[in-house]
């Protein structure tokens, strides 16, 4: 088998379509991208094994003391809590877990069109990606990803496989109404 053509080092497995040879799997991960690598089996695996677990995020200590961390977090919270009730209150963790995988497509690894499985993600994704844009525009660029790592993060740390994340954040963040005014159902008929 033939060395990669671009490092010359290891050997080259790999058909590539824009080196218009064989390189090594270690190249092929280093030199992709959308322009040149579009329709290439090895681009499309490598979108699906993003490791969402390392974006950057706010640790829960500073989520929890900063307000205006709080009342961002809220928006997106609220927005996915929003999507639950238009649809009943039927949807799992896994589909929230799904719709931030898609928010940090957009605003952590910055893809400008966004690959949906389904029409329910499509919707979710645009709720709550409408709800980001109006109300968190005081944010730079990066903070939304970091928001967004958090609240995946949380997700993980409040999920047993069910509802347990979205249930938590009926309870504790409802739907947003207006900036710092929620609707908290659950909270109402509880203390009643």
């Amino acid at each position: 088998m033939a060395k990669c053509s671009i490092c010359n080092s290891r050997k080259g497995k790999r058909k590539c379509k824009a080196a218009d040879s064989f390189i090594c799997s270690s190249c092929c991960g280093e030199t992709r991208s959308n322009e040149k690598c579009d329709g290439c089996s090895f681009y499309i695996e490598s979108e699906q094994k993003r490791n969402y677990s390392n974006v950057p995020r706010y640790p829960v200590n500073k989520v929890a003391n900063d307000l205006e961390l709080q009342d961002n977090a809220d928006v997106v919270e609220s927005a996915i809590c929003q999507f639950d009730e238009e649809l009943n209150r039927t949807i799992n963790d896994n589909i929230a877990l799904r719709l931030t995988e898609l928010l940090l497509d957009r605003y952590y690894f910055n893809d400008k069109e966004i690959k949906f499985k389904t029409k329910l993600e499509e919707n979710g994704f645009d709720l709550i990606n409408k709800a980001i844009q109006k109300e968190i525009n005081v944010l730079s660029v990066q903070d939304p990803a970091k928001l967004i790592g958090t609240i995946y993060h949380s997700i993980k740390r409040h999920t047993k496989g069910n509802r347990e994340y979205i249930e938590f954040i009926h309870q504790h963040v409802g739907i947003r109404i207006g900036k710092g005014i929620r609707a908290i159902p659950d909270f109402i008929s509880k203390s009643k």
